[in-house]
């Protein structure tokens, strides 16, 4: 197989995109995906070549860009041990595993040293990255010299990297404005109105600000484009999963009739459950979140979630 400068693990939208972003720079692109014989997840483009080997993947000598959903980052960790891999990788995906409570990062540094690992998050969509509209992200690692290699390869005029330090920090934002634009789909479905929407943000800023305090995050990450950013656009356009998901909810749609009707991943109702467990290990009340979960979990109505918030008890905005 002739050599590529990167290596892309996933070929939805956003792997497209960002394979998009880095044939703009000029690199040659193995991109891996199970299903190659299906033209949606086809990027054509002579510096781009296709793969369903996964051998492949580890065997490039090239760094990798992950653009999976997190419920795949255990079996591509354990294809890492498989394949002794210990080149760089970026993270494109954004969320929580549902059964362990862990971010991104956290699940493949069982599979390699965390120095190895950077992630990309921002307010970000992949069809607006594809028709080139400006777009800033943040880039995140420990490691000095990942840090650099990854802001160098993505860096260009229509896709800004900023880069960071702060690795859970980065990949905090990324994960809970899911859950929050969910509650804000639920609002503007059922009618609620701009006040509540704007209230739903400026509460799940206060929300994510807890946990990143609990989770020592700088809190200039939690206010920049992996939160406050992402959060935003997520909350405000119907190209988000995740709000078109909480508008269904509004409908009357059940939770499977809603998932279906998105027809893609929803990154919010597993980093809810999550959440969930962040939330119980470290004795933390997140309301918003909360009703979101017990919403996914067919806990409570979507109505009977905004009575209970509206009707908790009164307190100081900040304690």
């Amino acid at each position: 197989m002739p050599s590529t400068d990167v290596t892309i693990v996933g070929a939805g939208s956003w792997g497209r995109a960002l394979a998009h972003t880095l044939l703009i720079n000029k690199k040659k692109i193995l991109m891996y995906s199970r299903n190659t014989k299906d033209k949606k997840y086809e990027c054509k483009n002579i510096n781009v070549l296709h793969t369903n080997e996964i051998q492949n993947v580890f065997n490039n000598n090239a760094p990798i860009v992950i653009a999976t959903p997190v419920s795949s980052l255990k079996e591509i960790g354990s294809l890492i041990n498989k394949y002794n891999y210990s080149g760089p990788i970026i993270l494109a995906c954004k969320g929580i595993d549902s059964a362990l409570g862990l971010f991104p990062t956290q699940i493949l540094s069982q599979s390699i040293s965390e120095n190895n690992l950077a992630v990309v998050s921002g307010p970000t969509f992949a069809a607006e990255v594809l028709k080139n509209k400006p777009t800033a992200v943040t880039i995140a690692s420990k490691n000095t010299k990942i840090l650099k290699l990854f802001t160098n390869m993505f860096h260009s005029k229509y896709f800004r990297v900023y880069a960071s330090n702060d690795l859970i920090g980065c990949q905090l934002g990324g994960a809970m404005k899911n859950i929050l634009s969910i509650a804000v789909g639920i609002s503007d479905g059922l009618k609620l109105g701009a006040n509540a929407k704007a209230a739903i943000i400026s509460r799940g800023m206060i929300e994510i600000k807890a946990l990143g305090e609990i989770l020592e995050c700088d809190e200039n990450t939690i206010y920049g484009l992996s939160g406050l950013g992402d959060l935003v656009l997520t909350s405000n356009d119907d190209l988000s999963r995740n709000r078109r998901f909480g508008l269904a909810i509004a409908e009357g749609l059940s939770i499977l009739e809603a998932e279906k009707k998105i027809g893609f991943v929803v990154e919010g109702i597993y980093a809810s459950k999550g959440l969930n467990i962040l939330m119980k290990k470290h004795s933390l009340n997140l309301p918003i979140c909360n009703k979101v979960f017990d919403i996914i979990n067919g806990k409570i109505s979507a109505d009977k979630a905004v009575s209970d918030l509206l009707t908790r008890e009164q307190k100081k905005e900040f304690v």
